[in-house]
């Protein structure tokens, strides 16, 4: 699917199917930071009116994942440094909480799926192919944290994984940076399930999470630095 793109949708249970396949086009880094989101152009694309489009924005603006700044001005936040850290430092709490809750639910047939996720994902790093490498790591992440048992917990943690969408695929698109051993961090996730550990379990994916953070950061500041430039 092309950047900036999203699918058609069946008709029934409109408002939610539309506000879904926005979210998901965010989640999977089909927007990019400061991409203006026009309501009647996302309509055509989804083939409905505009009306369950605006429905499924104002909802996105509500948790926070895109901005209205006036009725026609509507896009995906800019990247920003203090905007990362901000989600990251939540996301370590909540994500956290999901796999310590989540750790005494996973038996043997949820670690086989994981270990195939994330040799899959091992794959995709080995490849460069971002979009697939943030699809897998969302897959391992998520097959863990919908054990947790607490729906209200797993709609935060997905509303803060919408938000980091974009900045995750600007990151990729135009860093030089390089970031391939997510899967080895996963495999520490695997060890501490496999032994039942929750506490275990928490530190590790607190340390996939943070993982990544130095070379972000540079990233976001790099992109500040040239704003400045720019505007100066």
């Amino acid at each position: 699917m092309k950047q900036g793109s999203v699918q058609a949708i069946d008709k029934s249970n409109l408002a939610g199917r539309v506000y879904k396949e926005i979210r998901e086009s965010l989640i999977a880094g089909r927007f990019l930071p400061g991409q203006r989101l026009r309501i009647s152009e996302l309509a055509l694309s989804l083939g409905t009116s505009d009306t369950p489009v605006r429905e499924a924005i104002l909802r996105l603006v509500s948790e926070h994942v895109i901005e209205m700044r006036t009725a026609k001005l509507i896009g995906v936040p800019s990247l920003n440094l203090d905007r990362y850290i901000e989600i990251r430092t939540i996301r370590l709490a909540m994500e956290r909480l999901a796999v310590e809750l989540a750790t005494p639910k996973i038996g043997k047939k949820e670690l086989q799926e994981l270990v195939k996720i994330n040799s899959r994902f091992a794959d995709a790093e080995a490849g460069r192919v971002a979009g697939t490498e943030m699809e897998y790591n969302r897959l391992f992440h998520f097959a863990i944290y919908s054990r947790c048992g607490l729906p209200r917990l797993l709609a935060i943690i997905e509303s803060l994984w919408t938000s980091m969408g974009p900045m995750l695929a600007a990151y990729y698109r135009e860093s030089e940076s390089t970031y391939d051993s997510g899967h080895k961090h996963h495999t520490a996730v695997l060890r501490a399930l496999k032994a039942g550990d929750p506490h275990r379990a928490a530190a590790a994916i607190q340390d996939d999470i943070l993982s990544a953070g130095p070379s972000i950061e540079r990233f976001l500041l790099e992109h500040e630095k040239r704003a400045v430039r720019t505007t100066g």
